[in-house]
């Protein structure tokens, strides 16, 4: 028996379409920061951060920077003005959320970042 946990994104994933999935990346404890942060969410927010979602997984890319765009290495973000984000990076064909946060100044923190690339790694070893 092992205490790894099992991710199946494929199959549980937050949106599915024919060109990508979103789902939550998991951290070795088992949590998914992403999804608590979402869950918490105003409904206008979550109803523009789940078009975002879906835009991505049906089209497979959001060209409005204003929604959605690259930040450092793997770590992209996805943007509701004026303050909501949620960082993610691409696995495949599958996008998946490291976690989420209220931006307070005009660029996006680096300890977001550095927050989002540890889950990320973390994330992969479970895989592995």
């Amino acid at each position: 028996m092992t205490n790894r946990v099992i991710i199946d994104y494929e199959n549980d994933p937050l949106v599915k379409g024919p060109c990508a999935i979103v789902a939550y990346a998991h951290r070795e404890n088992g949590k998914r920061p992403a999804m608590e942060y979402i869950e918490r969410l105003e409904k206008p927010d979550w109803a523009k951060l789940a078009k975002s979602f879906t835009t991505m997984a049906h089209v497979g890319k959001i060209n409005n920077t204003e929604r959605f765009r690259k930040l450092r290495g793997k770590i992209y973000e996805f943007k509701v003005h004026p303050k909501v984000r949620v960082l993610c990076f691409q696995l495949g064909k599958a996008w998946l959320l490291t976690h989420g946060f209220n931006k307070e100044t005009g660029t996006t923190p680096t300890r977001q970042i550095e927050r989002a690339e540890e889950i990320m790694n973390e994330h992969i070893s479970l895989l592995e």
